[in-house]
């Protein structure tokens, strides 16, 4: 969530930066929310002291035997004043605070102050990019792929769909265990010798959504338990960030580092093309999460360092990527930078995002009240918070399906994943 003083004090380059994100941002009826919520604690304030200065000058009368009837009859009246605009006060104040925890966070430096993706800039490639064209034998898709490895351990999307609905994966046998090696890998990538693995529940309140910035504007998106409040996680971000909620964090901690590993679920509401079918959009996936609390100084240097790991278990599992830096229209709500890593898909002839690493600056904090003591300073500070999939195994699945098939329809397993994988290297196709 946005501070109010900030937005007021420059009031035109914070207006700039937000239609950065959407062109129809209007920050000018804040003025007014903001104006009345300043009259009425004044008037509030004024009709206190008068109140005080009556309760005196009945202590006064008091003494001298007077007649202080009148100036009780004052005092109640100003109780009764007092009491309705301490009413209206809480309404103007709940308006204003309406106002702004839907707005977005403001975009920061490098992130292009364009309302769409084509201003998006990729910033690095790495790998070599065969189209299916140029396999030496008959390219097959990655949906082709899993079901040619059948029972023995491929994709089973029928079975899914009798058992849950359509856009939920099943994985089987071989297949299954790649999945989990993969998850392993990607979980001792992860864990380095300052990063703290987490196994946090999968479901979430939704003050904690709140707090991440998933409500109240993704709600639609979310599945929810509401006979108990509770969210099944959309990533562990969420669970990340509320960790540590409402808590005054001491300096020498920082930056703190996390890990995650969870399931993920999204309804992912009409999002769905006809070139999104298999694992490439799903209700459902595994991922591992890295997570930073740091000094709002840090956060930036943060940031450089989440994208240089996201990059490097790439390289290691030899695929083919581009990391793009996104424009303010398409970063998420939460976020003032991000950079996407994005996999080569050859069956889809294009690179989707396995890693989104942002830098989500104070806002997260604010919403979760989140802060720090610095050592040099009496008063807490809002942390700033950072976030990046270190990956998402759906896509990787696809692209490693794709790119490590064989011509005997088998699959060969990426060398990195070999140790998790009893030391295989291939899975081989069901027999005819």
């Amino acid at each position: 969530m946005l501070e109010v003083k900030h937005i007021l004090d420059d009031i035109d380059e914070v207006t700039r930066r937000l239609k950065g994100r959407d062109p129809s941002i209007d920050l000018s009826p804040l003025l007014g929310l903001d104006a009345e919520r300043r009259r009425v604690i004044k008037e509030v304030e004024e009709l206190q002291a008068r109140k005080n200065a009556a309760s005196k000058e009945i202590g006064a009368l008091k003494k001298t035997g007077q007649d202080i009837s009148g100036t009780q009859a004052e005092m109640k009246a100003l109780s009764d004043t007092i009491s309705d605009m301490e009413h209206r006060r809480v309404q103007a104040e709940a308006a204003v605070t309406a106002f702004i925890e839907v707005l977005p966070n403001i975009p920061v430096d490098p992130t292009p102050l364009i309302p769409d993706k084509s201003g998006n800039t990729v910033v690095r490639t790495w790998g070599e990019i065969r189209k299916a064209a140029d396999w030496p034998f008959p390219f097959r898709n990655h949906i082709e792929v899993g079901e040619s490895l059948g029972i023995r351990g491929g994709l089973d999307f029928p079975r899914a769909a009798r058992m849950t609905g359509t856009g939920w994966p099943l994985y089987r046998g071989d297949l299954a265990r790649l999945e989990w090696a993969l998850v392993w890998f990607l979980i001792d990538r992860a864990c380095t010798s300052d990063r703290e693995l987490i196994l946090p529940p999968f479901l979430v309140n939704s003050r904690s959504m709140f707090s991440s910035g998933q409500y109240p504007k993704f709600r639609d998106q979310a599945y929810e338990c509401r006979d108990d409040d509770l969210v099944l996680l959309p990533t562990s971000e969420v669970a990340l960030l509320n960790l540590y909620r409402d808590e005054i964090l001491p300096d020498d901690v920082l930056p703190l580092r996390l890990a995650s590993f969870t399931p993920c679920f999204r309804r992912e509401a009409g999002t769905y093309g006809k070139d999104e079918r298999g694992l490439i959009r799903i209700h459902q996936f595994n991922k591992v999460e890295i997570f930073a609390l740091t000094r709002p100084e840090e956060s930036a240097s943060e940031l450089e360092a989440m994208i240089q790991h996201a990059q490097s278990v790439m390289e290691e599992l030899d695929l083919p990527y581009r990391t793009t830096l996104l424009a303010a229209g398409d970063i998420a709500q939460q976020s003032a930078c991000t950079y996407d890593i994005e996999v080569w898909l050859p069956g889809q002839d294009a690179f989707s995002e396995v890693s989104s690493v942002s830098n989500c600056t104070d806002y997260q904090a604010r919403r979760g009240s989140i802060r720090y003591r610095p050592a040099d300073k009496k008063k807490p500070e809002f942390v700033h918070t950072l976030n990046g999939s270190a990956l998402a195994t759906s896509r990787l699945m696809v692209a490693i399906l794709e790119q490590y098939q064989q011509a005997d329809r088998g699959l060969l397993v990426p060398k990195a994943l070999r140790p998790y994988f009893g030391g295989r290297e291939q899975i081989d196709p069901t027999p005819a």
